[in-house]
């Protein structure tokens, strides 16, 4: 009959019965007291109950003006009213907070009704005594089972003929007599209690054969120990009368009688659904949901066993890495990815014996534990993976796609742990990855120094950039016929306290492999705007500066709005501002967008190292771009392949016809310079002209000479 508040709670005084200026129902909690599934009601200080929700009024059957007006005694058994009288005083004298007790109320019809009653007193800000609360549950059927024992015994039994376990009491032993089975062992195991109960040597026969050993032995030391007090409980599989595996629990205490002979009171419980659970979670906690392969636990589990039973050198790991498998996934979805990765673990258990373990790591990482294998024979193996992963076209979805792989093979040596070999095939594997893929490498020692140097330079760049670590350096690019100073290439340089000097060609691969290039080359483009600005106050020449990007760089969404900015904040001309990227970059289209967006700006852009990579030179007037620099290679007489001196002559003309500024790269001698003035280039860059440095230390003019030109060169002073 009474709710439970929180004591101390800051209710209206408006809202509450009992209390200065209050109302005869509780206001804006009346919904609240209405939602519970009991009788709720509110008592003043003199035991009026001012007011009820609707499950109590049903319950006593009184109108809630007609208990608003009477005492709670008056609906109170008289058996239990001093009790209930005395709890009450001694709640509202404030020395309990609150009681709880069971007791009779009196409906309205006369009627009796048993309820647990708790009540709590609920005082004002100022500590006394304001109104109780409190909260009645119904208990009439307990009571009446309580107080009669056939009843009780009534309801036992049907209890125990309706849980849906087999209740039962047997004699000990193998053939011990059943004396009762509760009717549900029909739907469990196809048995009549009857029959189950007329035949003592029925269990043993439907005993699982394999089980029987064991769970006899149990129940034996289970008796022999003597522990009556304890449960004893075992779990083992029955045969149902059609055959089928039923596995119950067999929870029971061993009881004795004044003679001292025992029965088993127990209850054998179905656990076949929670069995087959278990054994499906543990499937799934040691195999891949996707292709059905063994996942990285229980490859590492399986590659340990091996080696506890091994013989040298007849042991091997396999770690596969799918090549293009990204693109796939990038392309058409990662619906079309699971059935290119499930179509792969087919390929590959193809190719192992029904000893090996193929296994799926995670990702588009797959591994083979081979065993009594040779190296010579591992070799072969791997041969025949790629063979069977990129010799035909994976087809998915109405598509196709042909995926090769990167394998690593490590085969254990003396001494070798489930890490170390494991470790030493991935490192094989980065290896076939570095060379290209699509090939498979046989671990060698030398790799784990190479990877151990590779992880430190990953370290390192971390906090290089931070610490003030990579500078640029600047190289100067010059008019070559007048010998002005046109411009500047600018040129990242790590120094690093351990590392020494960390060229760029191995630092900006790790920079994009790690994701540090997208800060590397903001900070590059940044820094070389801000040195140019600088230069250009000083010498008094308009001047443009160049660097380099990367082709993840280009693929960043806000790569062209940060350039723009960058030019805004130093007050520079886009045309101050040229980007360098290699004939590859300007293949992909995503690439070509990026470069043509920042052309509309004004900004410009040339290829770097022209001649060595894929476009032709026809394909020059589509492309997005400013400037050539015309690769060393074709400054140099004696390289391989070379074509006739005229083919630079060639280029040159053909730039200049498509209105593409010309430079020279890598002019380290006279001669070179020579060819370059003699084919008319316009621009050169190279040691013979400036070394790479300071961007402060270069003039804005250089001296140019040759020797052999149509006319005399022009000599200048540095400014």
């Amino acid at each position: 009959m009474f709710s439970h508040v929180r004591e101390g709670s800051d209710l209206d005084r408006q809202d509450v019965p009992g209390t200065t200026g209050g109302s005869a129902r509780p206001g804006r909690f009346d919904p609240i007291f209405e939602l519970p599934p009991v009788g709720i009601g509110i008592v003043d200080l003199e035991g009026r109950t001012t007011w009820t929700n609707d499950v109590l009024r049903h319950a006593l059957g009184y109108s809630a003006d007609e208990l608003a007006v009477m005492p709670f005694a008056a609906f109170t058994h008289p058996d239990d009213i001093e009790a209930l009288l005395d709890s009450f005083a001694q709640m509202v004298a404030g020395k309990i907070d609150g009681f709880a007790l069971e007791k009779r109320f009196i409906c309205k019809d006369g009627g009796i009704l048993w309820v647990a009653l708790t009540m709590s007193l609920v005082p004002e800000a100022d500590g006394n005594p304001s109104y109780a609360i409190g909260v009645t549950r119904e208990i009439t059927e307990r009571q009446l089972i309580e107080s009669d024992p056939r009843v009780l015994e009534q309801r036992s039994q049907l209890q125990v003929e309706r849980v849906p376990a087999i209740v039962y009491v047997a004699e000990p032993g193998p053939n011990g007599r059943w004396l009762y089975v509760s009717p549900q062992i029909e739907p469990i195991l196809g048995f009549s209690a009857e029959e189950w109960m007329a035949d003592p040597g029925i269990w043993l026969r439907q005993l699982y054969p394999q089980d029987r050993e064991g769970t006899l032995s149990e129940e034996e030391r289970f008796l022999m120990s003597g522990r009556d007090d304890t449960v004893y409980s075992d779990t083992y599989r029955l045969l149902h009368r059609t055959g089928a595996t039923v596995w119950v629990r067999d929870d029971a205490m061993a009881l004795r009688d004044q003679e001292g002979r025992v029965t088993w009171h127990g209850v054998l419980v179905d656990v076949t659904r929670e069995k087959q659970l278990e054994e499906r979670l543990e499937h799934q906690a040691f195999h891949d949901p996707l292709t059905g392969l063994p996942n990285r636990q229980l490859f590492h589990d399986r590659v340990g066993h091996a080696l506890g039973r091994r013989k040298r050198g007849q042991m091997a790991v396999l770690f596969i890495d799918l090549d293009n498998f990204k693109t796939v996934n990038d392309s058409f979805g990662h619906a079309c990815g699971d059935e290119v990765i499930v179509a792969v673990a087919d390929r590959l258990r193809s190719c192992a014996r029904s000893e090996d373990t193929a296994a799926r790591i995670g990702g588009d990482e797959f591994a083979l534990l081979v065993e009594d294998m040779t190296p010579v024979q591992v070799t072969a193996l791997a041969e025949r993976v790629l063979a069977a992963l990129g010799g035909s076209p994976v087809e998915f979805s109405g598509r196709a796609a042909t995926i090769g792989a990167s394998i690593g093979i490590a085969v254990a040596g003396s001494g070798a742990t489930t890490e170390t070999l494991l470790r030493n095939a991935d490192l094989a594997m980065y290896q076939a990855k570095l060379h290209g893929g699509y090939r498979h490498v046989l671990y060698q020692p030398a790799m784990h120094a190479s990877v151990v140097n590779r992880f430190r330079l990953e370290a390192a760049l971390q906090t290089a950039l931070s610490e003030g670590a990579i500078t640029l350096a600047y190289q100067p690019i010059v008019d070559l016929r007048t010998g002005a100073v046109v411009g500047f290439e600018a040129l990242a340089r790590w120094s690093d306290p351990k590392l020494g000097e960390v060229p760029p060609a191995e630092f900006i691969p790790v920079a994009e492999e790690i994701g540090l290039i997208h800060e590397l080359g903001r900070w590059a483009i940044d820094q070389a705007c801000s040195e140019l600005t600088d230069w250009r106050a000083a010498r008094g020449v308009l001047a443009y500066v160049s660097v380099n990007v990367s082709p993840l760089q280009l693929d960043n969404d806000g790569f062209a709005s940060s350039v723009i900015a960058i030019l805004a904040e130093y007050d520079l001309e886009p045309s101050a501002l040229v980007l360098e990227v290699t004939e590859g970059v300007l293949l992909v289209e995503r690439s070509r967008q990026s470069l043509r967006e920042l052309r509309s700006h004004g900004i410009r852009v040339s290829i770097d190292d022209f001649g060595t990579g894929y476009s032709s030179l026809s394909y020059l007037r589509q492309l997005p771009v400013d400037m050539v620099k015309i690769d060393q290679s074709f400054l140099d007489p004696h390289a391989a392949g070379m074509v006739e001196p005229d083919f630079l002559r060639v280029i040159i003309r053909l730039a200049e016809s498509l209105h593409l500024a010309t430079i020279g790269e890598g002019i380290e001698t006279r001669g070179q310079l020579s060819d370059l003035q003699s084919a008319h280039c316009g621009h050169g860059q190279g040691y013979l002209l400036g070394r790479p440095g300071l961007l402060a230390d270069f003039p804005a003019a250089m001296q140019v000479t040759a020797r052999r030109h149509t006319g005399p060169p022009m000599l200048r002073d540095g400014a």
